[in-house]
C-alpha cells in the first residue's frame, strides 16, 4: 500500500466520458455505477470478513444509478456512442485495478467513489431545479458512504481528499 499510486478516475476516463452528448452523461454515468456494483460484489466473494459491507457498497451503487437514470436517462439516439463509450471506460477502469490486492482495489475504489462524488455535485451546481439539485447531492453522499465503509473497514484514516 505504501507505494499505492492513487489515478485520477475523472482523467482516466475523460476520453469516454466526452464522447458522450451532454445530454445523457448523467446515464452514462448511471452505468458505470452499476459498473462499480459489479465489482463490489465480485470482491464480497473473495473476502468472508468483508462481504456484508462490500454488498452494502453495491447496493449504494445500484440505488445511485437507479436515482441518476431516473433523473437523466440516455437518450435513446445516444444508446450507441454511451455503450461503445462504456466498453473503454470499464477496460480504462479495470486497468486501474489491475495486479493489486483486494485491500489495495478497495482504497483505490474509496477514491474512486471520492472522486465520483464530484461529478454528482458538479450536476448539482449546474441546475436550478431545487428538487434536482438535492437528489444529485443525495447521490454524492451515497459514494462518500461507500468510502467512508471502506476506510472504516480498514482501519483507514477518513479523509475528505479526492
Amino acid at each position: 500500500m505504501a507505494d499505492l499510486e492513487i489515478p485520477n478516475f475523472p482523467m482516466l476516463l475523460m476520453e469516454p466520458l466526452i464522447a458522450v452528448p451532454e445530454a445523457s452523461r448523467v446515464g452514462f454515468i448511471a452505468r458505470l455505477e452499476r459498473s462499480a456494483a459489479d465489482r463490489y460484489r465480485e470482491w464480497a466473494e473473495q473476502s468472508d470478513a468483508l462481504r456484508e459491507g462490500l454488498i452494502a457498497c453495491a447496493d449504494r451503487e445500484d440505488e445511485i444509478a437507479d436515482r441518476a437514470e431516473a433523473l437523466v436517462p440516455v437518450r435513446p439516439e445516444d444508446e450507441e456512442i454511451v455503450e461503445t463509450s462504456l466498453a473503454q471506460a470499464r477496460t480504462l477502469y479495470a486497468g486501474a485495478f489491475e495486479g493489486h490486492s483486494l485491500e489495495d482495489k478497495l482504497i483505490l475504489q474509496a477514491h474512486a467513489e471520492r472522486q465520483g462524488s464530484l461529478a454528482w455535485l458538479g450536476f448539482a451546481s449546474q441546475t436550478e431545479d431545487e428538487a434536482v439539485k438535492r437528489e444529485f447531492l443525495a447521490l454524492a453522499d451515497l459514494e462518500v458512504a461507500s468510502a467512508a465503509h471502506i476506510d472504516e473497514t480498514l482501519g483507514i484514516q477518513s479523509t475528505s481528499e479526492v
